[in-house]
């Protein structure tokens, strides 16, 4: 079962929207290793540094009343996910599925982590090119 290791601790940068990530923290989640013979399956620990940059969920403005606050109860969920984006480790579309789950974990609800979801795969092409949320 996927889980995080740490709870998320994060510091506004002075005069910004973004937040630095004060502690590493882990999350695990379930794979496939497709390499493998017989497609094994694993248990996988993606690790986000301490000093990763975050603006948390990109939610427009207008929709905050909708989907919710941009650090919402999905906030340590986005902060990995604009993880992924950065360090280019990963398919575009496993860092958005990964994201998903991860609210999942956090207990979102369905409705909302479907629409953040949503948001992800159709307004994040540009961020995951350019490297940043």
């Amino acid at each position: 079962m996927s889980s995080f290791t740490e709870p998320l601790y994060v510091v506004q940068l002075p005069d910004s929207d973004e937040w630095l990530t004060l502690r590493a923290f882990g999350y695990w989640y379930d794979c496939e290793d497709t390499d493998a013979p017989l497609c094994v399956r694993c248990h996988a620990c993606i690790t986000v540094p301490d000093g990763t940059r975050t603006d948390f969920a990109s939610i427009p403005r207008p929709l905050w009343s909708l989907i919710g606050h941009p650090a919402g109860r999905y906030a340590q969920a986005a902060v990995l996910h604009d993880y992924l984006y950065r360090s280019g480790r990963l398919p575009r579309a496993r860092c958005d599925a990964l994201f998903l789950e991860a609210m999942e974990v956090l207990g979102v609800p369905w409705l909302q982590r479907c629409l953040m979801w949503a948001g992800v795969r159709v307004g994040g092409f540009m961020a995951y090119t350019k490297g940043a949320p």
